[in-house]
This record gives C-alpha cells, structure tokens and sequence, in this order.
C-alpha cells in the first residue's frame, strides 16, 4: 500500500462511491469521443473498476476470508488502474476542464493560489478499536487540537505496521496510506486478531512537501 499521488480516497467506502463515477462517466460513448480518449484504455481501466465493485459487493453479503482476499486485490488493482488512467488521459489532457477532471478526484495542476509552504505541524492520534477485525484512526493538528487540516494541506499520511516489537523509529513502519480527512479505518484478517499495530502520521500539503510526522502510536487489532 504505497503512497502515491493518493487522490484517491483511503477509505473504501468513499473509494466506492469514486469507482462509482467512474464508472458511470468511463460508460458514456460520448466522453471517451470529447476527451480524445482511446477506447482499450477505457475498457481496461472499467474491467478493473467493476472487478472492484462486484467483489465489495460480494463481500459485503458474505464476511469471509476469501471474499475479503479477493476484495483487497481487486481494489489494488483498481487503485492502479485508475492512476494509470488519469495520468495517460485525463491529468493532461488538454480537452478537459478543470471542471471535467474534478468528476474524477483529479485537482489539475498548475492553478494559481496562495504559496504553500511545508506543513510545520503533524496529526495527533487516537485509535479506536472498538470494531472486530478493524482499528479506526481519528486524528487532529498538533497545533490547534481541531480536526480541521492546517492552512494548504491536502491530507495525512499514515505509516502502520504489525510487528512484535516496539519501531525505534517510522522507517519500521513499511506500510503507507493517505487520507483527506479524519477518521481513516484500517481492516485486518482474522488471523491477524491480537497482535500490535504501529502507526504514526505526518501532514502533506497540496503540492506534496511533506511535514514532520509525530509520535508512533500502538493498538492492539480487536
């Protein structure tokens, strides 16, 4: 789960409803024929969409192991996709309005606004794990104590890692994922129940500096 160009949502719930509109907007003939787009890029990028949708579905009726495997590859792959996508037809697509590319999640690079400088604060956190198989992170500035982002930052990202000892520092945390806005939920497998989750954030501005992150934090997984 490595942190790239991550607007895209971390929570799958909101990631759903943006595969969503994906979907609806990859379908429409008339798009791809406006937007200069090529028609096997299309289908590959809603393959992997509706992949992604039939196995959320799925899961959510039936709770196993293997639904959820299938669900988490399916999304990887999505996640993927779409990246592709935007970067090859949509991000620089000089076709496209700024109004036209925000249906996608994607801001267009490039507009003038206020100077951003790297973020000076990081997020405080606190873990709920009042949920089975999942821990919920909710976090807030370090500075002001509100969950609302500091002044040009974008989101958090989290760094997180189950291990059976304490990190001396965020470089044992291998995993990275990125949030815009607080609580971020993070699912586990049942075989992972009772171990120790590790995770710290730090604040990322809207032009990717990235600032200091804060304590590390542990959580037992429910």
């Amino acid at each position: 789960m490595a942190h790239t160009e991550d607007w895209l949502p971390t929570r799958e719930q909101d990631l759903t409803v943006l595969c969503q509109k994906w979907k609806k907007e990859l379908g429409k003939p008339a798009n791809t024929a406006a937007f200069g787009w090529k028609q096997e890029e299309v289908d590959g990028a809603s393959a992997k969409i509706d992949a992604f949708l039939t196995a959320r579905t799925a899961y959510e009726a039936i709770d196993s192991s293997k639904n959820r495997l299938v669900k988490d590859v399916a999304k990887a792959e999505a996640k993927q996709a779409m990246r592709d996508f935007a970067n090859t037809s949509i991000r620089y697509n000089k076709l496209m309005h700024r109004e036209d590319k925000l249906v996608y999640g994607i801001r267009p690079s490039g507009h003038k606004g206020t100077p951003v400088g790297t973020p000076e604060t990081y997020p405080e956190a606190q873990a709920d794990s009042s949920i089975i198989r999942q821990i919920t992170i909710h976090y807030r500035d370090s500075a002001t104590k509100k969950r609302r982002k500091p002044h040009g930052v974008h989101g958090a990202e989290i760094r997180w890692a189950i291990l059976g000892h304490e990190p001396a520092s965020e470089q044992e945390l291998t995993n990275s994922d990125f949030d815009t806005a607080s609580p971020i939920t993070l699912t586990f497998d049942e075989s992972q129940r009772g171990q120790r989750l590790y995770f710290c954030l730090r604040w990322e501005s809207t032009t990717n500096l990235k600032g200091p992150f804060g304590e590390i934090y542990a959580a037992v997984i429910p």
